[in-house]
């Protein structure tokens, strides 16, 4: 009996993994590319083909922000996997780092792109999730 299990506990394991990252593939926005990597090879949905676009808004202000040096680490991490929780807490720290720079900041939108493309090899721009976070939604106790 030991010997079955030895054998039989990778198989199970790796397919388990497998398939919790393709059905985070499929129904969470996780990348092909990341946890556990069963899609990389037939998805060009990897992490040099998805970006983030921010957008500050305020009575007398409404820009686009490229993505500050400081923020670069949890960008990348929201692009990979763009969970609701992950999209506010990206526009958590910009409304904090606007208000440190002491910037009107009245929401943030927060879009995940990926590039997209066709059976013919058209490559065009998909939006995968978006969110807009309110500056009243912000704890301030809780967002330094």
């Amino acid at each position: 009996m030991p010997r079955r299990l030895a054998i039989a506990l990778p198989a199970a394991l790796l397919l388990t993994v497998a398939l919790s990252q393709m059905t985070l593939a499929r129904t969470a926005y996780l990348s092909p590319w990341k946890g556990g990597g069963f899609g990389m090879f037939a998805s060009v949905d990897g992490l040099p083909f998805r970006w983030v676009r921010l957008y500050v808004s305020a009575p007398a202000r409404s820009e686009e922000l490229a993505i500050p040096a400081s923020l670069e680490d949890q960008a990348h991490r929201v692009v990979t996997w763009p969970h609701r929780r992950a999209l506010e807490g990206l526009a958590r720290a910009v409304i904090a780092r606007e208000r440190r720079n002491q910037r009107p900041v009245a929401a943030v939108r927060v879009e995940i792109w990926r590039a997209d493309v066709s059976r013919m090899l058209d490559v065009s721009e998909k939006l995968v999730r978006e969110i807009t976070f309110h500056d009243d939604e912000v704890d301030p106790a809780r967002d330094r």
